[in-house]
């Protein structure tokens, strides 16, 4: 069999054919439902990338070991087979395969979200460890969020917010706006939102951000100044990644021994970035990850945080309203279009086979 899988450089997405392999006794076949474009994804197709002396200790994803043996770096060009958000149907089950790591038997015709690569493409082989099945009440849609809603609703109930506190959210993209809602659940006093995006900060207000600041209209850090009465807001929640400039928001709007709450990936290094106030301020360092620690762990994280989503604390309505669709043959134009925009509206795109 065959299916398409996407490989990615700096300006170019790759849709190539591959064929499949056979199926092992401890690998199960899934059929792709939805696919989701991650913000890592986009800093990568720009070129903004993680130098070989920065890289992890630990192992590196999926989709990058192989690049890793080759080349000795795990984030060598191209990158590919890529797509680790998204999810499907069970199609065909090894002869050794029983349960999900977790806890579930391994069924034909389950519904999974998946944890790693590849979900650009029609079909992909894996380990069942790799996948979770949606829980009962979340629908498929949702559930093929799995990955990224996971993560976002774990970073929210991980985030430290308590009753009273004033946060900031910088960065309200798709997970950014599932740990304002995570706030505003919690009992926080004032949320700030901070974004470039109208539509993004519309949407923040509509989710219950008191204040939304726009990063090319105002002088964020002064308004929080004012907003605060010069003190900073209690937890400051950084979602945005990339290169650095969400760290030095989060640090600009945090109080005296207050939370800064790391939740995007930075892959290039930070300019002009002082530490003094870390020491100086007592401040308390979180790292909103769910999934890189042990696989047991990541499993157990994620199961944590859609028990949320399965009781419904996220509104999530909002989030597709706020989305788009593409076909997998226009994902290289969806990369071109938004990488010339100014803005990347959209909470998610999805992209279906």
């Amino acid at each position: 069999m065959e299916t398409r899988t996407v490989y990615l450089e700096p300006g170019k997405i790759d849709l190539r054919s591959q064929k499949l392999p056979d199926l092992a006794p401890n690998q199960i076949l899934v059929k792709t439902h939805q696919a989701s474009i991650c913000g890592s994804e986009r800093y990568f197709y720009r070129g903004v990338t993680v130098r070989p002396e920065d890289e992890a200790r630990g192992e590196p994803e999926a989709h990058l070991v192989e690049a890793k043996e080759k080349t000795g770096t795990a984030y060598a060009y191209p990158m590919g087979p890529l797509g680790h958000e998204g999810g499907g149907t069970v199609e065909e089950i090894g002869s050794a395969v029983d349960s999900y790591l977790g806890g579930g038997k391994v069924r034909v015709g389950d519904r999974v979200g998946s944890l790693v690569y590849p979900t650009y493409t029609d079909y992909w082989v894996t380990d069942p460890s790799h996948v979770q099945p949606i829980p009962d009440g979340v629908s498929f849609e949702v559930g093929c969020l799995y990955e990224p809603l996971g993560c976002a609703a774990w970073a929210a109930l991980h985030a430290g917010v308590t009753p009273g506190d004033w946060v900031a959210v910088n960065g309200v993209g798709f997970a950014g706006n599932i740990m304002l809602q995570g706030a505003v659940r919690s009992g926080a006093a004032k949320v700030i939102a901070i974004d470039a995006d109208p539509g993004k900060l519309e949407v923040a207000r509509q989710l219950g951000a008191d204040y939304a600041l726009n990063l090319n209209d105002t002088d964020v850090r002064a308004e929080v100044e004012e907003i605060t009465n010069g003190e900073g807001v209690d937890v400051s929640i950084e979602a945005v990644g990339g290169s650095g400039e969400g760290l030095k928001q989060c640090l600009d709007t945090v109080c005296h021994n207050g939370i800064m709450a790391l939740y995007g990936d930075n892959y290039a290094p930070v300019d002009n970035f002082c530490f003094h106030r870390f020491h100086e301020d007592g401040l308390e360092i979180r790292n909103l990850n769910a999934v890189h620690y042990t696989h047991l762990r990541s499993i157990e994280n994620m199961r944590e945080a859609y028990r949320a989503v399965q009781r419904g604390v996220f509104n999530l309505d909002i989030v597709f309203e706020n989305s788009v669709s593409h076909r997998l043959t226009d994902l290289a134009a969806v990369f071109e279009q938004e990488n010339s925009s100014e803005h990347q509206s959209s909470l998610k795109t999805l992209i279906i086979p």
